[in-house]
């Protein structure tokens, strides 16, 4: 998809728009991003009149972006409208019709696989369901991704999981209201799918170091990986263990009192969450895997109570911030107030 883009951009004006608009919002050219934004805009309002939208790859492509360039423009109390969200999910979803390529073999459906993942954000800042119509299936199915290029199989690979935590964000903050029964019947089926993950997987996504032990500059166990995309599916892989164990429907009181000493559930939480920025950290590079992290604060936070460990995820996202002008101002203003720091 990096590789296409500019080429396509250079046939379409509104993709070239879209991406001007990301590219001046990220150097901070707060007016040059501005303007191509509304030009972007005015352009793509005449072609929603158009059947032929969905069949677009150009335009789906300058959606995607677009709402990039809103996540990167997210204000300092961390409002945001989702005004591009809302348009990607419509035409995406058309564009893909009911079954979805996991090998993301052309950039429409790589477009789609973005899509998802910006959707993932939002719903755990805001604990709310992921704005992504559960219908579709993947295809093809995992046994036969092991027939296609190395690339591709890892490929689907990691969006599989990905898939797989939409549909457990899902199960979390959905509004479905059925019985007690019911809902562990479900969390079993979607723990039994996460193993199967983890079980069957390219052992390629393991990683290639890890020491469990801190060290003196960093407060996390060292995780290293081959390539991105292991850590990336490392992270979505985290963040469904975490709120499996969170979520996992049994009694429970509505408030619950701080002790001494954190539950066996909670010391499982924070143990994802540790692996998770120590992963990070060891690859500042990787910024999809850090914007993961981003929003998975919203889920465990609280639960880290060592100071030191509070100061090294501050560390990371104002890094993150600095280095690659993703907006994080306003979530370490959130951990801070949560942590009681001043």
């Amino acid at each position: 998809m990096t590789l296409e883009i500019p080429k396509l951009a250079a046939t379409s004006p509104i993709l070239l728009q879209a991406v001007v608009s990301y590219a001046a919002s990220h150097l901070q050219d707060r007016l040059t991003a501005e303007e191509a934004h509304e030009r972007c805009v005015r352009m793509l309002i005449v072609e929603l009149s158009s059947a032929e939208i969905v069949n677009d790859t150009a335009v789906l492509c300058a959606i995607v972006i677009l709402r990039v360039f809103e996540q990167l423009n997210v204000s300092e109390t961390g409002t945001d409208a989702e005004h591009h969200l809302s348009g990607s999910s419509a035409l995406l979803s058309k564009s893909q019709g009911y079954t979805i390529d996991p090998t993301s073999p052309g950039l429409r459906e790589a477009a789609f696989w973005i899509y998802v993942r910006q959707c993932l954000y939002n719903a755990c800042v805001f604990q709310q369901p992921p704005n992504i119509d559960l219908h579709h299936e993947l295809s093809p199915i995992p046994h036969s991704w092991d027939g296609q290029s190395r690339l591709r199989s890892e490929t689907a690979w990691a969006n599989n999981i990905t898939w797989i935590c939409v549909m457990i964000v899902h199960f979390c903050f959905g509004k479905d209201s059925n019985e007690p029964s019911t809902r562990m019947l479900k969390w079993q089926e979607l723990s039994t799918l996460l193993e199967s993950w983890r079980n069957t997987r390219p052992d390629t996504f393991d990683p290639i170091w890890q020491s469990a032990e801190p060290t003196d500059s960093c407060p996390f166990p060292e995780i290293r990986f081959v390539a991105d995309w292991h850590l990336m599916a490392f992270g979505f892989y985290s963040l469904c263990c975490m709120l499996l164990l969170i979520y996992k429907p049994t009694p429970r009181f509505a408030i619950r009192h701080v002790q001494r000493r954190m539950s066996q559930t909670d010391t499982a939480v924070i143990g994802h969450a540790r692996a998770l920025c120590g992963a990070c950290w060891y690859a500042p590079d990787t910024v999809p895997s850090s914007i993961t992290l981003c929003h998975t604060a919203f889920i465990w936070g609280p639960l880290m109570i060592d100071r030191t460990e509070q100061e090294g995820v501050i560390k990371i996202l104002e890094r993150m911030e600095q280095r690659d002008k993703w907006p994080t101002a306003w979530i370490v203003a959130s951990l801070k107030e949560e942590w009681a720091i001043t």
